[in-house]
């Protein structure tokens, strides 16, 4: 039966009942239960972040030296804050109990003996109005914490960013080199030409302190039956890699339907694998990868390590030769730290380092 075709009896029934769930409600929310929950759980995220800082140092990421600074300066901030809320919370929820009381027993009057429908309307206009009073004072309450809160959930953000980074790097099938730090890594897909179809390689794309890495990371197919894939297999191999220091230019653009993809262009120096590179990147944003590379390529990341590299092995690189001893060509191709050996291209000779 639809609203319009109820008797004056039945409307005031429904409206009834309605009032009767909107008081309930309104009892959960006195309690001002969100805002405890919210309370404890940044009480808890903070209480955590240095424990998920060291794991992350221990896995040797070395930079977002903040990181630490950051999670002592949350713990200082809450001590100062918390018993604070904990009391407003308190204080705010007892009076809202104490105030709906008066609406307890108008409610309960409802479903006693003959009612107009105007009563109704007003108690549910009280309700509403005492409904919004509850509103406005979980905002008041939450505005004592919600800037710290937003500060937390930014470092949990990137805490989760560089743990899944790592995570990428403890199941690559590649060596990193001695000291070599990962700076990010993202699900990728590599268009080897101008165009992204189904035959492009889809991945993991790391950067570190010193490469640009792809590594293919997916099933394809290895029996179709009438185009329809019925046996395929895991393939998991480096694609590419090529030194930061050889890339001589970094484009970034955005597109798709919406202009929501994003995508990094990259040129190479000569001697890199190829001239060019072009890779759509899966869920982060292709200006902050930019500004990565570039970071790294200028050194200017150094500046934001947790902890200092090996001074040997920088040394070990500004020593390297220049000159290859067998043949006198030059030897163009950066050496990185924690390379051993160097190759001449042009007579083949490995060069000890």
């Amino acid at each position: 039966m639809a609203k319009t075709d109820l008797s004056p009896q039945e409307q005031i029934k429904l409206d009834i009942s309605s009032a009767q769930t909107e008081y309930r409600n309104l009892i959960e929310k006195v309690n001002l239960s969100s805002v405890r929950d919210r309370y404890s759980s940044l009480e808890t995220e903070i209480n955590n972040l240095p424990t998920r800082v060291q794991k992350i140092r221990d896995r040797k990421y070395a930079f977002n030296r903040i990181l630490e600074e950051q999670t002592r300066s949350f713990q200082r901030q809450w001590a100062t804050k918390r018993s604070g809320i904990l009391s407003q919370i308190t204080q705010e929820s007892n009076l809202l109990q104490n105030q709906l009381r008066s609406l307890d027993m108008r409610v309960r009057a409802l479903s006693l003996g003959s009612t107009s429908a105007a009563v109704v309307k007003t108690v549910r206009n009280d309700l509403s109005t005492f409904n919004s009073k509850v509103n406005a004072v979980e905002s008041t309450v939450t505005g004592m914490f919600n800037d710290l809160d937003n500060e937390v959930s930014a470092v949990q953000t990137l805490l989760s960013r560089i743990e899944k980074t790592l995570d990428y790097c403890d199941s690559a099938s590649f060596g990193f080199l001695p000291t070599e730090c990962v700076v990010r890594a993202v699900k990728a897909i590599w268009t080897r030409d101008d165009k992204k179809d189904k035959e492009d390689p889809e991945g993991i794309l790391f950067l570190t302190d010193q490469r640009l890495i792809f590594e293919q990371r997916e099933e394809v197919a290895t029996k179709k039956v009438l185009f329809i894939t019925t046996e395929r297999k895991k393939v998991q191999a480096l694609a590419f890699e090529v030194p930061v220091l050889s890339i001589s230019a970094v484009k970034t653009t955005k597109q798709g339907m919406f202009k929501n993809e994003d995508w990094l262009e990259l040129e190479f120096e000569s001697g890199a694998f190829a001239r060019s590179a072009k890779l759509h990147l899966d869920g982060q944003n292709c200006n902050e990868w930019q500004a990565a590379i570039n970071q790294v390529k200028s050194r200017e990341l150094d500046a934001d390590r947790a902890f200092a590299v090996d001074k040997a092995l920088v040394e070990k690189v500004k020593s390297a030769p220049v000159i290859c001893p067998s043949c006198g060509a030059t030897l163009s191709k950066p050496v990185l730290r924690g390379m051993d050996t160097m190759t001449c291209d042009f007579c083949g000779r490995v060069i000890k380092l």
